[in-house]
């Protein structure tokens, strides 16, 4: 018989990250988390990070506006908030719209990225 070798499914994420946190935090925990597939990254079989972009500021429309295009352009398929937008205080208030709005899109969307 031949034998076939199954490629991992690969999942096309972007991370979203509060722009004001962005200012001061290097990213570190999200892209370590991203790149070993470790807490909310954890569950894919295999991971393309695409992209870690900024929400752009309060409400967010900038960051819903790039991952509409990062959708129709690159096949992104999850995007992942980060943990700074859900873990800090005080927390992110445009979070729980905005991950509304991009499972419109037809992506995942997913609250946090490290723990």
């Amino acid at each position: 018989g031949v034998q076939t070798c199954a490629l991992p499914i690969l999942t096309k994420v972007a991370i979203l990250r509060c722009d004001s946190a962005a200012k001061t935090c290097p990213a570190v925990g999200c892209m370590t988390a991203a790149l070993n597939k470790k807490d909310t990254f954890k569950d894919y079989e295999d991971v393309e990070l695409v992209t870690m972009i900024t929400c752009g500021g309060c409400p967010g429309r900038l960051g819903l506006s790039q991952i509409k295009q990062l959708i129709e352009k690159h096949g992104l398929e999850a995007v992942h908030f980060a943990t700074c937008m859900d873990a800090l205080k005080p927390k992110c208030r445009y979070a729980e719209e905005m991950k509304e709005e991009i499972e419109k899109m037809g992506a995942k969307a997913v609250i946090g990225s490290h723990f």
